[in-house]
C-alpha cells in the first residue's frame, strides 16, 4: 500500500537523524466518528471498522484497532519524557490510553 510505504520511509528518514528524542506512532485502524473533523467518509474505513471490531477479540494485539483518543493520550504520555527512538505500536499505544 502507498501509504504504509511513504509512512515507512518517513519513519526511516527521521530515524535517520539521530535525534535526542523521536516517538513514532503506528497505531493500527483508528476507531471513531470523523465527521467531526470534516472528513469525508472513506469507503474502505467504513467497511473495515465493523469488521476489525468484529475480529479484534482474535486479532493480535499490535493489529488491533484503536481509537484515536488513546492515540493522543498515549503522545501526552509519552513524548515530554522520550529519549532517543521510542516507536509506539498500537498494543502499546492502547495499554497507554487505558491508563487514562
Amino acid at each position: 500500500m502507498f501509504y504504509n510505504r511513504v509512512k515507512g520511509e518517513l519513519e526511516e528518514a527521521l530515524i535517520a537523524l539521530h535525534l535526542d528524542a523521536l516517538v513514532i506512532a503506528q497505531p493500527s485502524l483508528l476507531l471513531d466518528d470523523r465527521s467531526s473533523l470534516q472528513q469525508p467518509v472513506r469507503i474502505g474505513e467504513k467497511i473495515a471498522i465493523p469488521i476489525a471490531k468484529l475480529l479484534a477479540p482474535i486479532l493480535p494485539r499490535q493489529y488491533q484497532p484503536v481509537h484515536a483518543r488513546a492515540v493522543a493520550q498515549s503522545l501526552i504520555k509519552t513524548v515530554p519524557s522520550a529519549r532517543g527512538t521510542v516507536v509506539l505500536a498500537s498494543d502499546e499505544i492502547a495499554r497507554i490510553g487505558r491508563e487514562h
